[in-house]
């Protein structure tokens, strides 16, 4: 996913746009607990991606080890087919948040990740279905497994990622303690 430039919509607020698309998506994610704040990459203007610093424990509703995360959306929308979107999940866990140090920004830097996970739909990896959940092992080793969403309205499929969240980061936290 890093390096890929999707193309800029400008859209004239129509509600069928990257922009449009990623404002109701963050609308929807704002009323998660554990969201501390979001911000429009690279502006509001022409916004390509969403991104959301994260307190795990509360978004997640269980006891977690990395103090602070990210979670990256970009979304893509097609005239037709399916939507092209990813919903990423980053941390840091060696990462502390202090008060005088995060500057609002600082803890929003998928640079030096130590997990990444999450939901694509893409033209990569068809073989695995319309979608697939990717987790990017430290050691560059990247694992794909397909899933399928049976609604393609953004919300939903936000909605659904973020339900299942808990239990992928389990399953991949246990991979990841086994190597």
């Amino acid at each position: 996913m890093a390096g890929d430039e999707w193309p800029v919509a400008f859209d004239s607020g129509s509600p069928r746009t990257r922009k449009g698309i990623l404002r109701q998506l963050n609308d929807r994610l704002k009323r998660e607990p554990g969201i501390e704040y979001t911000r429009f990459e690279p502006g509001t203007i022409a916004p390509t991606e969403l991104r959301a610093a994260v307190e795990p424990p509360q978004l997640l509703g269980m006891e977690y080890p990395a103090p602070v995360a990210t979670l990256s959306i970009r979304w893509s929308p097609r005239p037709s087919g399916n939507d092209h979107f990813a919903i990423q999940w980053f941390e840091r866990p060696e990462q502390e948040r202090t008060p005088s140090s995060d500057d609002g920004r600082n803890s929003i830097l998928p640079e030096g990740y130590t997990v990444s996970c999450g939901w694509h739909q893409d033209d990569h990896c068809n073989e695995l279905g319309e979608a697939h959940f990717q987790e990017e092992y430290p050691a560059g080793r990247t694992e794909r497994y397909g899933v399928s969403f049976g609604d393609q309205h953004p919300v939903w499929v936000l909605s659904t990622c973020l339900a299942a969240l808990p239990d992928r980061l389990t399953s991949f936290r246990d991979r990841l303690n086994t190597q």
